[in-house]
């Protein structure tokens, strides 16, 4: 969304207002879980994350993951390359532990996932009928049915220490928090339309690499639909690994 030299502005801007801040505050209100570990929901897929999260994701990675950018960085472009047509694709923060590389910064919708009643949680899938039909008719590429399919189902595992779970008006109220500080950066109307809502390999990449090369992203997608090759993929990998923070 933010061309590097943009985005150091507006982490000027959200460390000189104290967003951090303000943002760790909202976080603070939502209990702490606990969960088995099986990583169903990392597995599932890289979550959206509001703009401000991602300046926070960003922090993080340059001043306390250095020694993991390239490994990160590699995994989160062929994220974002070929999560709609590679069934193996996970949250490429998720590690051979099964845990989060950057659980410290996870977003508000990491944070927020269990703390529904069965009832109230709305099963999450992916919504791609809809986009597998456009990219068959205009591209010809296939999206897997095994992705239009899946769903994240309630989660059962997370544990935490309130004897109630959240009534959704509360959790969308704290999220309503978050969005009033992306629209310190955007404005309101797209804020209002979650376009500033986008997974953390998304918003990194399109710092990362650019308009240019997120332009060639279909032709990625079909080679790998098509061939199950990642040949056009490759040098867009080398360029995200020597991205400096």
């Amino acid at each position: 969304m933010l061309q590097p030299v943009e985005l150091y502005n507006a982490l000027g801007k959200a460390e000189q207002n104290n967003f951090f801040m303000t943002l760790q505050k909202v976080y603070d209100q939502l209990p702490e879980t606990t969960c088995s570990g099986c990583a169903t929901c990392c597995n599932w897929g890289s979550p959206p994350a509001f703009f401000i999260e991602y300046l926070n994701m960003y922090k993080f990675l340059r001043d306390q993951r250095k020694d993991h950018w390239q490994e990160i960085l590699g995994k989160a472009t062929e994220y974002f390359y070929l999560e709609l047509v590679d069934t193996g694709q996970k949250c490429p923060f998720l590690n051979e532990n099964k845990s989060c590389s950057i659980y410290e910064v996870r977003p508000f919708t990491c944070r927020s996932y269990g703390l529904l009643s069965k009832k109230d949680f709305e099963t999450g899938d992916r919504g791609l009928q809809g986009m597998a039909r456009k990219f068959w008719d205009e591209y010809q590429i296939k999206i897997p049915d095994e992705l239009i399919n899946s769903e994240l189902s309630w989660c059962d595992k997370v544990s935490f220490g309130k004897d109630k779970y959240l009534e959704k008006t509360t959790l969308a109220g704290l999220a309503a928090q978050i969005g009033k500080l992306d629209c310190t950066f955007f404005p309101q109307d797209l804020v209002d339309k979650e376009g500033t809502l986008l997974p953390y390999p998304v918003h990194l990449m399109n710092t990362v690499l650019g308009s240019g090369a997120r332009a060639r992203k279909l032709k990625v997608m079909k080679e790998f639909s098509d061939c199950g090759t990642k040949e056009l993929l490759k040098p867009f990998v080398e360029k995200a690994c020597a991205f400096q923070f």
